[in-house]
């Protein structure tokens, strides 16, 4: 969850810094250098620290799952339409 929010305020600080930072046309005309370079250079370094974010996290795949025995049995399940019956494989 804490990987989610830092990566969230990660994106959301580089938009803006981006935002902030690039020019319009007019403003461009009127020796304002290097203005799009800052913008695209934040927006390049927020994209760097949020994807080190994600990378260096603690996320770990799920390990296989191995059951002993199986079996198909009718139950009553719940979806969009109301309760019906439907077959579902249940293990142990």
């Amino acid at each position: 969850m804490l990987k989610k929010i830092l990566t969230g305020v990660l994106v959301a600080a580089s938009l803006a810094g981006a935002a902030v930072a690039t020019t319009g046309s007019a403003e461009a005309r009127y020796g304002n250098h290097g203005a799009f370079a800052a913008g695209a250079g934040l927006g390049l370094l927020g994209g760097v620290l949020a994807g080190a974010a994600y990378e260096n996290s603690d996320y770990y795949e799920a390990a296989p799952v191995y059951y002993r025995s199986c079996h198909i049995e009718r139950r009553r399940v719940a979806d969009y339409y109301g309760w019906h019956w439907e077959r579902v494989r249940i293990c142990y």
